[in-house]
């Protein structure tokens, strides 16, 4: 029968950083996909300030287009 043979403290070293460094990235890129998910969720805005903020900024908009017409 075979025995494991023991891997010396360098390569155990070696393959521990290895497998943490997954592990990071894996956390990183998990993280990253749930903002993501976060910010398509929040298609419109939410808070009744934002919405009168926007008709604020649609009212000037609508008034500059009108003036350049006129023109």
């Amino acid at each position: 029968m075979a025995e494991k043979k023991r891997l010396p403290p360098w390569e155990e070293a070696k393959l521990v950083f290895k497998m943490q460094e997954e592990t990071r990235k894996r956390k990183l890129l998990e993280e990253d996909m749930q903002q993501r998910r976060g910010r398509a969720k929040r298609a419109a805005p939410n808070t009744s300030d934002e919405l009168e903020e926007n008709r604020k900024r649609l009212r000037a908009l609508q008034k500059r287009i009108d003036e350049e017409d006129d023109r």
